[in-house]
């Protein structure tokens, strides 16, 4: 209960223009004001309501003041309620005795003087309040004092139970310090050992408590002995965890390596306290991992060799392709076109010599059906190698070649070339890029289904520069990645075209459309260029 909250006031008179007297007497003190009309109707408020003051009046029917200040006495939890009694009839000494006999606190004579009832009434109604917070105190208290007793039995189980299993430790520790294969040992804040467990001993073959303080260090490698202690001496400056690896003297005078590690201990201030640690035999897996090395650097050796020797027959393969297409063209050309076009004289020939009565339409369609065959023999031997590239030179045998395509597929093709005057490259620079660009072009006719696609070709900053991009539905992510086994032949040829010449192939989806883009180091083309004429004056 606070100092501000309200208290309950019982008034009790069979005369309802005393209780409304009363209540206004009382009502400026702030109070929850309740009224009875007769002892009965107290008792039962009582009942159910706290009531800090009972005011009451000593004559009512049916049961009076005097009788019904017993009667609340006689209960428990109204034997400290203070009840003051107003009469106007009984006021003689004896009647005032008798109220203070049956439990009032005060007794108050008619008429009643409003600021002396007001004082009295505010006096008996702060000290119900008062008596409510102390209980609540004392409750609270009491609660707190069992809660602490409860909580420090649970502690000193704890407790008890700590330094039970602390004992168990420090019996586990004793075991494993005495039987691990390792090297245990604690250090001081300075660095220098205060213990080194017994293996150290027994594989050294040092006298007991000699490798104490800086003692160790005389087991230690000469070649290792200055980097081992510099690495502790930083660790223990800057208080970082110490690792370090070095080779210890066995008592057999040869040496093993062994890996040190140690963390500091600290105090609540982050002052190093002590530093523990663990030094492991590890020379088994260091020769071993020395034998790893020396056989990743030679199968690293080996591979280099082979994809050396695979990138040489890959760029052999191509150019015998290259060559084998060359051959083949100009055999189609020199040969079966030459055989048709002789065909296609004779056939002109008997043409202009036919008799009256021979059928002309049997005569002009052989003569088409060969021209059809010379068209498709000389598109051919140009698809397998344009005769312009070798003539001419990539510019025109690129031209030659977008044309051919926006005549065949009916896609919509254009080719910039920067600038103007593009150099002439080596013969397998170009031949290079015009296999690239062609499969490119294969690539957007086949699957891209696209209604535009325009290649560019530029030379710039010392970089070739050749892309082709179509508006079609472009490529999945795993195509652009270039990931192993989601690409095809095409794209893998043209990726190794790239890299013969020190270049880069790159797929990107332009949204739409895919862009293929080649960058080739002029620099690499120009030396591609000087070495095959070095070549051809060699010959």
């Amino acid at each position: 209960m606070g100092n501000n909250e309200k208290v309950n006031i019982l008034m009790v008179d069979d005369q309802p223009a005393k209780l409304l007297s009363y209540e206004v007497m009382l009502g400026g003190l702030g109070e929850n004001l309740i009224k009875a009309n007769s002892a009965k109707e107290a008792l039962e408020l009582l009942l159910k309501t706290d009531v800090a003051v009972v005011l009451m009046d000593v004559s009512m029917p049916e049961l009076d003041g005097f009788q019904l200040a017993a009667m609340i006495r006689q209960h428990p939890r109204f034997q400290r309620t203070a009840i003051i009694f107003v009469s106007a009839v009984h006021l003689t000494d004896l009647d005032q005795l008798k109220g203070y006999e049956h439990g009032a606190v005060d007794y108050i004579s008619v008429p009643v003087v409003p600021e002396l009832l007001r004082a009295k009434v505010r006096v008996f109604a702060d000290l119900h309040r008062k008596t409510r917070q102390l209980e609540a105190l004392n409750r609270d208290l009491e609660l707190r004092v069992l809660e602490r007793t409860e909580e420090l039995a649970r502690k000193a189980e704890l407790l008890l139970q700590l330094n039970m299993e602390l004992i168990g430790r420090n019996q586990e520790l004793d075991a494993i310090i005495h039987t691990a294969p390792d090297i245990i040992f604690s250090r001081q804040a300075d660095g220098s050992r205060d213990y080194i467990s017994d293996r150290f001993y027994d594989f050294t073959g040092a006298a007991p408590a000699s490798a104490e303080g800086f003692g160790w260090l005389d087991y230690v490698h000469p070649d290792d002995r200055h980097k081992a202690m510099d690495d502790w001496i930083r660790c223990v400056q800057s208080g970082a965890n110490y690792e370090a690896e070095y080779r210890l003297r066995s008592k057999e005078g040869t040496y093993r390596w062994f890996r040190a590690r140690a963390l500091p201990i600290r105090d609540p201030e982050g002052q190093i306290l002590k530093w523990y640690g663990t030094c492991s035999d590890i020379h088994d897996s260091k020769l071993l991992e020395q034998r790893f090395r020396d056989n990743a650097a030679e199968l690293e050796k080996m591979v280099d060799r082979r994809t050396d020797e695979l990138r040489r027959l890959s760029i052999r393969l191509m150019t015998m392709q290259d060559q084998e297409r060359r051959r083949i063209a100009r055999d189609l050309h020199d040969g079966l076109g030459q055989e048709l076009a002789v065909a296609k004289m004779v056939l002109d020939k008997m043409l202009l010599q036919k008799s009256p009565g021979s059928n002309d339409e049997s005569w002009a369609q052989a003569s088409s059906i060969v021209d059809r065959a010379i068209q498709q023999v000389r598109t051919m031997s140009h698809l397998l190698h344009p005769p312009l590239l070798d003539e001419v030179g990539l510019m025109s045998a690129l031209s030659w070649y977008v044309e051919g395509l926006s005549k065949r597929s009916g896609i919509e093709t254009s080719l910039d070339v920067q600038p103007s005057d593009f150099p002439r490259l080596s013969s397998e620079a170009e031949t290079a890029v015009f296999r690239i660009v062609q499969e490119a072009l294969t690539n957007v006719f086949r699957h891209s289904g696209a209604h535009k696609v325009g290649i560019s070709l530029t030379q710039k900053n010392g970089v070739i520069v050749v892309a082709v991009r179509d508006d079609g539905k472009g490529v999945g992510k795993k195509i652009v990645d270039l990931e192993p086994g989601s690409v095809g032949v095409g794209i893998g040829g043209m990726k190794q075209r790239a890299k013969e010449f020190g270049g880069e192939l790159r797929l990107i989806n332009a949204n739409p459309g895919t862009l293929v883009e080649l960058t080739i180091p002029s620099s690499s083309a120009l030396r591609q260029a000087n070495a095959v004429v070095n070549v051809y004056t060699a010959d």
